[in-house]
């Protein structure tokens, strides 16, 4: 069984364009649809009345991406978790195919298909692993930088084929699917993690827990992605002013501290090149 979690935070019209898909899909398994809502204060309770057969979890609070999948999962019936933000879009063939993938492959953690943008160009969405130099190359405008080019192209895996399907570190957790039991067996999300990276600590316990991680360049999804926390031009006015910056680079400091400056975990490609 397929369980689909969805987490809501203020994005309920886009929810419910959503969900008129994926309700309409008839899998050649068993499938439920679980939205959680992060004390939202929108019209999710409205749009939830339309879609009997979704399960509806109102979180009580605003605890963090992490927190509020992790509601979810621990109240999902299926074998296997989908984890789709509210601004993809995704086929029923490429739910399918990741979920087809995973169960034939016992060793691989976690799954993610292509993600592209509305007008079908790519969006960079699996990375390798980030060093100490992931918060200047990546969010200031030291990333125009020769070297900050340079470190960007690795960073982004731009030297691969991205349709094809290969291991990598870790990958966007807009829409990645994996066991339920792989959840269970790294302890859920870390909860310590409000907002952002909490997609790259999943995959590296993944990865620390003998679990690979596949980006599908096969199959693909469409993302409607806006990077609401990125302000390259003047970071000193975002870190002052910008809540989402704030948080990204708090999560990134923790993460830091956790993993007490270690790059690589065990046996992800990373680790493996000269």
């Amino acid at each position: 069984m397929l369980s689909i979690i969805i987490l809501n935070y203020k994005l309920a019209n886009l929810i419910k364009y959503q969900l008129k898909e994926l309700t309409s899909y008839n899998f050649s398994f068993e499938s439920e649809i679980i939205v959680v809502d992060n004390d939202s204060h929108d019209n999710i309770a409205i749009v939830m009345k339309e879609f009997d057969g979704v399960r509806f979890i109102q979180a009580g609070s605003n605890k963090g991406c992490g927190a509020g999948n992790n509601v979810a999962i621990k109240q999902a019936k299926g074998e296997y978790i989908l984890i789709l933000n509210p601004d993809i879009r995704i086929s029923k063939s490429t739910i399918e195919y990741m979920y087809n993938f995973l169960k034939n492959h016992e060793r691989i953690g976690i799954v993610a298909p292509r993600l592209i943008n509305g007008d079908s160009t790519l969006q960079e969405t699996c990375f390798r692993f980030p060093n100490i130099f992931y918060p200047l190359f990546r969010r200031t405008i030291l990333s125009k930088t020769s070297v900050g080019k340079k470190w960007l192209d690795d960073f982004l895996m731009r030297d691969i084929n991205h349709e094809s399907t290969q291991e990598v570190d870790w990958v966007m957790g807009s829409c990645y699917m994996t066991r339920k039991k792989n959840y269970e067996n790294i302890n859920y999300f870390d909860e310590g993690i409000f907002l952002y990276l909490e997609d790259i600590d999943v995959c590296r316990r993944m990865w620390e827990s003998g679990y690979s991680v596949y980006y599908l360049g096969a199959v693909s999804a469409i993302h409607l992605h806006q990077q609401a926390s990125r302000n390259k031009t003047n970071v000193l006015f975002s870190i002052l002013f910008n809540k989402l910056t704030r948080a990204h680079i708090k999560s990134w400091l923790y993460y830091v501290k956790k993993n007490r400056g270690k790059v690589y975990p065990l046996n992800c490609p990373s680790s493996k090149r000269d």
